[in-house]
């Protein structure tokens, strides 16, 4: 067998691990963090659990390619994937908009409240829905009849923007702002956003949205488990040093005082850091300075609090609450706009939870877009060195969000207390995310990001950097990463077998 290395342990990492161990190699997962599961795994807080890096999502139906790779993988019977009901949805609430607008999870539904809302802009309506699903038609995880090879030779060649094909179907800003909503969950600008990413992503929801009881912990724990069965050992807390080469192939990864011989590694961070463990002088300068130069996706403030039983409690079942200004142009720059002005994302993810108890306090979770640059100040800083002015920027920004929430949704969410607050230098330091990035390097318009595959034989890139964002993009990029060391297409069968 031929030992593989996986560094880090995301669900990209922990999907290549699976899918390699699968195929007969001998894999060792290598992460630096104390425990495994990147943005996945769960903290708690006075004993509620809180999600970081998933609330919710899509392609979870039973014959959608997420589900068809868990069932191939093993993971899907150790899962409790939770629909939302038909009466599931977005709560949108324009700025300077009365009442707010329902997204919600089907696109009969959703043509149907924009037609009634809109009634002007009925053809704008139907134009989007129809380039959307017309782009992903061609997406060979939406329909799995298609092959992979021609879809990924071809990802990045379309270039029209988000935000001129909605100027060109609509000027209604309002009617532009919720068929924008879903950059949210790619963390990139309306101005820069490419149409075809923007697409991918959008539909997924359209089709239907999914939780999954015990958060982003269950999946990896599910992971795990498979990966213990297949024999894959996980090693947490390790650094790995350099990855090391010998005439120009891998011979193995150095960490601490250890030598880990190996002839192939899976490096499923960010890009740009994988370049500070290689000799770079396999690869050409414009591809270094490609990788160190990538713009990344937007960073979050996050507020993790608990809100008591109750009536604003209970409007969270089934439903996440977003604010957010009119207008895509207004709407790709308000990370840099007043708490008042910013978007704002409200959701109760643990409410499917197994350990979820009616009549209790529940942990809510509140997000708001923001930016590297708006933390200069505090850059230099590590976890164990934050100044006392850092403890009293993050309290001003947990009260900016309570107030924000409450005159948004209610006074009753003033009720919320908070237990946690994360800023861009938390994802940078708990999550080794380069500029706090939640969704890594950009898919975006002037971008090219990097295949899976580098010059250097046995070096392979994954992760959400390299083909799509999210539990979907980085699930999807590891069976893409498997697929290039142990066959693409045979691997994509195979996936698809699995009715």
């Amino acid at each position: 067998m031929t030992k593989a290395v996986v560094i880090g342990s995301g669900i990209s990492g922990l999907t290549v691990a699976a899918l390699l161990a699968k195929a007969g190699r001998e894999v060792l997962v290598l992460e630096k963090k104390p425990l495994a599961g990147g943005a996945l795994h769960r903290f708690k807080r006075q004993k509620i659990p809180f999600d970081v890096g998933f609330h919710y999502t899509g392609n979870l139906g039973p014959d959608d390619f997420t589900r068809r790779l868990w069932r191939y993988l093993g993971v899907e019977p150790l899962l409790d994937i939770v629909p939302f009901p038909e009466d599931g949805y977005d709560h949108v609430y324009i700025h300077g908009r009365a009442q707010p607008l329902q997204a919600s999870f089907s696109y009969e539904s959703l043509t149907a409240h924009l037609n009634e809302q809109f009634p002007a802009e009925q053809q704008a309506i139907a134009r989007y829905f129809a380039a959307v699903q017309e782009i992903c038609a061609d997406v060979p995880f939406y329909d799995l009849d298609l092959p992979l090879t021609p879809f990924l030779q071809g990802l990045g060649t379309r270039h029209q923007s988000l935000a001129d094909f909605l100027n060109s179907i609509t000027s209604n800003q309002e009617l532009q702002a919720i068929l924008s909503l879903p950059t949210f969950l790619y963390g990139v600008p309306v101005s820069r956003a490419r149409f075809d990413v923007h697409a991918m992503v959008a539909h997924s929801y359209y089709m239907g949205a999914y939780t999954i009881a015990n958060g982003g912990q269950a999946i990896v724990d599910s992971h795990l488990h498979v990966l213990a069965q297949l024999g894959v050992e996980v090693r947490t807390s390790v650094e790995v040093e350099s990855i090391e080469d010998d005439n120009g192939k891998i011979s193995g990864v150095r960490v601490n005082d250890e030598f880990i011989s190996c002839s192939e590694v899976v490096f499923s961070g960010h890009p740009a850091a994988m370049l500070g463990l290689v000799n770079n002088d396999f690869f050409r300068p414009a591809y270094i300075d490609r990788l160190h130069n990538l713009e990344n996706t937007m960073s979050l403030y996050a507020l993790f609090g608990r809100l008591p039983a109750g009536p604003a409690l209970d409007a969270l079942q089934w439903h996440n609450f977003y604010s957010m200004p009119s207008g895509p142009a207004e709407f790709s720059d308000f990370m840099t706009s007043s708490p008042q002005h910013r978007g704002l994302m409200l959701s109760r993810p643990g409410h499917c939870d197994s350990q979820s108890l009616s009549g209790k306090a529940e942990g809510v979770i509140m997000l708001a877009p923001a930016s590297w640059q708006q933390m200069a100040s505090f850059h230099d800083s590590s976890h164990n060195s934050r100044s006392v002015e850092y403890a009293a920027f993050k309290e001003q920004l947990a009260e900016a969000m309570i107030d924000h929430a409450a005159q948004i949704w209610g006074d009753e969410y003033r009720a919320i207390e908070p237990l946690a607050v994360g800023t861009p230098l938390t994802f940078r330091d708990e999550l080794s995310a380069p500029q706090g990035a939640c969704y890594g390097a950009m898919h975006c318009l002037g971008q090219y990001n990097p295949g899976v595959r580098t010059k250097l034989p046995g070096l392979m890139l994954s992760g959400q950097s390299t083909l799509m964002t999210g539990v979907v993009g980085a699930a999807f990029s590891g069976l893409v990463t498997a697929g290039e060391m142990i066959g693409l297409e045979q691997l994509w069968e195979d996936v698809k077998q699995c009715h």
